[in-house]
C-alpha cells in the first residue's frame, strides 16, 4: 500500500465516531514505517505465537490423561502388531494478540479422525493469530518388559500457507506419540511450511509417516496428529494458515488419518 493510500484510509477512519479500540490503534500506524523493520518485528512475533501453539497443544494433551482416557484406551499386547482405525481423543484452540483484523477457528472430530485449524490476519494492524487442533488414539500396552515398535499413521492433508506484503505465517503438522505414564513425547514432522513477505503454498496430498518408539508394558500412550498455524503482521501485510473452514471458506481443508499401525 502506498503512503498516499495509507493517509486516505487514516483520514476516513479518523472521521468515524464509532471507532473500536482496535481501529483506533490501526489508524495511528505511521505511513513511513520502515518495511524492513516491519518484517523483522513480524518474524519475532511469529516465533512467539509458534511457541504458544506448541505449549497450548502440550497442555491440552496433558489434560486428556484422565479417567476418561483410561476407560477408552485400546489394549495393545506387547509384541503383537495392531492396526487402529478409530480416534477417541482430541482438542483444539485459537488465539490472537495485538490489534489486527482476524478470522480464525479450529475443531476436531473423533468420528472422522480429523483436525482442522485456520487463521487469517490482516491486512494491516499489528499482532498475531494462532490456531491448532489434534486428534488421535489412546492405547494401553499389556504384557511384560519393553519392545521397540514402528508406529505409522496414514492419512491426508489439504490446506494453504500464505503471506503478502510483509506478513509472516507458518504451518506445522506432526505425528506425536506421548507416553502419558512418564510424560515423554516422540515427534516426527509430517509437513512444515513457512511463508514470509510474499508467498502462497498449497498442499493436497496423502501421507504415511512413522516413528520408532520403545513401548513399555503397563504404560498408557497417546498417538495423535497435530496441526498448528501461526501468523503475524506488524503494521503491514496479511498472513494465513488455512487447514480448515474458519477463515471464511470451506474447500475441504483438513488433516485426517485413516489408520495407525503399530508394528513390532
Amino acid at each position: 500500500m502506498s503512503a498516499s493510500e495509507n493517509n486516505e484510509i487514516n483520514a476516513e477512519v479518523n472521521m468515524d465516531d464509532a471507532l473500536t479500540t482496535e481501529e483506533k490503534i490501526i489508524s495511528s500506524i505511521p505511513s513511513n514505517q520502515n518495511s524492513v523493520e516491519n518484517i523483522t518485528k513480524a518474524k519475532e512475533l511469529l516465533e512467539k505465537v509458534k511457541a504458544q501453539n506448541i505449549q497450548e497443544i502440550s497442555d491440552s494433551v496433558n489434560k486428556s490423561t484422565s479417567g476418561t482416557q483410561i476407560k477408552s484406551a485400546t489394549t495393545v499386547t506387547l509384541g503383537t502388531d495392531k492396526t487402529l482405525t478409530t480416534a477417541d481423543i482430541g482438542n483444539s484452540g485459537t488465539s490472537t494478540s495485538g490489534a489486527v483484523p482476524n478470522f480464525k477457528d479450529a475443531d476436531y472430530s473423533t468420528s472422522y479422525r480429523r483436525a482442522r485449524a485456520s487463521v487469517l490476519i490482516g491486512p494491516g494492524g499489528y499482532g498475531t493469530g494462532g490456531a491448532w487442533a489434534w486428534v488421535g488414539k489412546s492405547i494401553y500396552v499389556s504384557g511384560s518388559g519393553s519392545r521397540s515398535a514402528n508406529i505409522r499413521m496414514a492419512g491426508n492433508i489439504k490446506g494453504e500457507t500464505s503471506a503478502f506484503a510483509g506478513g509472516q505465517s507458518n504451518t506445522d503438522i506432526n505425528l506425536i506419540v506421548k507416553d502419558t505414564t512418564t510424560g515423554t513425547s516422540y515427534t516426527t514432522s509430517i509437513y512444515s511450511q513457512s511463508a514470509g513477505g510474499v508467498g502462497d503454498y498449497i498442499v493436497d496430498e496423502s501421507f504415511n509417516d512413522g516413528i520408532s518408539v520403545t513401548l513399555q508394558a503397563g504404560h498408557y500412550y497417546n498417538i495423535y496428529v497435530s496441526v498448528d498455524g501461526s501468523t503475524a503482521v506488524y503494521y503491514a501485510g496479511e498472513a494465513g494458515s488455512d487447514f480448515g473452514p474458519g477463515d471464511g471458506d470451506d474447500g475441504g481443508q483438513k488433516v485426517s488419518y485413516s489408520s495407525i499401525v503399530i508394528d513390532f
